[in-house]
C-alpha cells in the first residue's frame, strides 16, 4: 500500500471520508445521516413484508429445510 504521504490531494480526501464513514458507521450502529423520517419508513416497510410473508426475523438469511423424497427400489429384470 502507498504511505499516505505519497497519495494525491483527491485519493486523500478519498481515504479520509471513507474512514469518516467507518467511524460515523460504528457510532451509530447503523446507517449514517439516516433521519427519524427514514427509519420510520423502513419501520413500515419491515411491518408490511411481515404482514405480506408471515413474520419471522427479516434481517437474516431464511432457513430451508428439504426432506428426502421417497424412492421406490427397482428390482432389476
Amino acid at each position: 500500500m502507498v504511505p499516505e504521504a505519497d497519495l494525491d490531494p483527491i485519493q486523500k480526501l478519498f481515504l479520509d471520508k471513507i474512514r469518516e464513514y467507518a467511524t460515523k458507521s460504528k457510532t451509530t450502529g447503523g446507517l449514517v445521516d439516516a433521519g427519524p423520517e427514514y427509519q420510520k419508513n423502513l419501520s413500515e416497510e419491515m411491518t408490511k413484508l411481515q404482514r405480506l410473508y408471515g413474520g419471522g426475523d427479516l434481517t437474516k438469511f431464511p432457513d430451508f429445510k428439504f426432506s428426502e423424497p421417497k424412492l421406490d427400489e427397482v428390482a432389476p429384470k
